[in-house]
């Protein structure tokens, strides 16, 4: 056999081997993150780098062609790069369980604090409804006990109050003069400081009876005296609240067919101011009092 046969089958066997070392080396190198595509590789059969005479020489651009990469040549995923997205995936995991749990916390505390404000208004309305209970069952306490006081008071007043309009005079001027218009009813006696006076007859003359006499004829512009010069004490509690000696003069105005009354002006005559109060008291009941002035007495 001839020697040509022999050599190509070496030769053949040779590119083979230093191929796959070729493609070896390279799968080397992207795992460890060179990707530097410029540099040459070359390696001979016996395991020697370099461009010697002993082997052919592979450039990378050979090693890289498409046609000689095959899908077990492809880039291997980087490691350290999976475990670190696979530790941020983690970490984030556990910042989104801290965040869920601290929002489940503040809920609870506001929850928390809402009941406890709850509580505190509810509290708040049953001390405000008891104080105002207190406050009404205080008042109608103070009301009822006022109320018993008052009533004593004006027991006592009714049963302490006195009245003496008939004591000797002590004086006989009388400088301060109170005038009224009276009518009064005719026929029918009416009190002045105590002293029963009755009025009969229709026309322009009556007779006037003080005290039940035998009556004085008047007509109209005379004057009668109805009480004589005397003292009048009023007391309550045992306390003088008024005492003045007094003189009541009368002057006949006419009838009124009207009303069935015969008019009078009556001058209250004392030695001391009269309060309103105690004209009441000089003053009949029952009758009608108007108040007047500038009449000469």
């Amino acid at each position: 056999m001839s020697p040509e046969p022999d050599d190509r089958t070496i030769h053949d066997a040779s590119e083979e081997g230093i191929r796959k070392k070729a493609d070896a080396s390279v799968v080397l190198t992207q795992l460890r993150g060179n990707k530097t595509r410029e540099n040459t590789v070359s390696e001979n059969p016996d395991g020697e780098n370099g461009r010697g005479e002993e082997g052919p020489s592979l450039h990378t651009d050979e090693v890289l062609r498409p046609a000689d990469i095959t899908p077990d040549n492809e880039m291997l995923p980087d490691t350290d790069e999976i475990r670190r997205k696979l530790e941020d995936e983690d970490a984030d995991r556990k910042i989104r369980e801290q965040l869920a749990s601290a929002q489940v916390w503040e809920e609870k505390q506001k929850a928390i604090e809402n009941e406890r404000e709850r509580q505190r208004k509810e509290i708040e309305r049953e001390i405000e409804a008891d104080s105002r209970k207190k406050a009404i069952g205080k008042w109608k306490r103070n009301a009822v006990i006022g109320a018993v006081l008052l009533i004593l008071i004006i027991a006592a007043a009714a049963l302490t109050f006195s009245v003496q309009p008939n004591l000797p005079a002590t004086q006989d001027s009388f400088p301060y003069v109170s005038s009224y218009n009276v009518r009064i009813p005719q026929g029918e006696p009416v009190n002045f400081a105590g002293i029963p006076v009755t009025v009969s007859g229709t026309g322009d003359k009556v007779i006037v009876s003080i005290s039940g006499g035998m009556g004085t004829e008047i007509g109209i512009g005379d004057k009668i005296t109805l009480s004589s010069p005397k003292r009048m004490v009023i007391r309550i509690f045992g306390v003088t609240l008024f005492e003045s000696d007094y003189q009541i003069v009368a002057k006949f105005r006419g009838y009124v067919p009207v009303t069935s009354q015969n008019d009078f002006i009556v001058a209250v005559m004392t030695t001391r101011p009269v309060p309103e109060w105690a004209v009441g008291v000089i003053l009949p009941d029952g009758v009608d009092i108007t108040p007047v002035g500038g009449e000469d007495f």
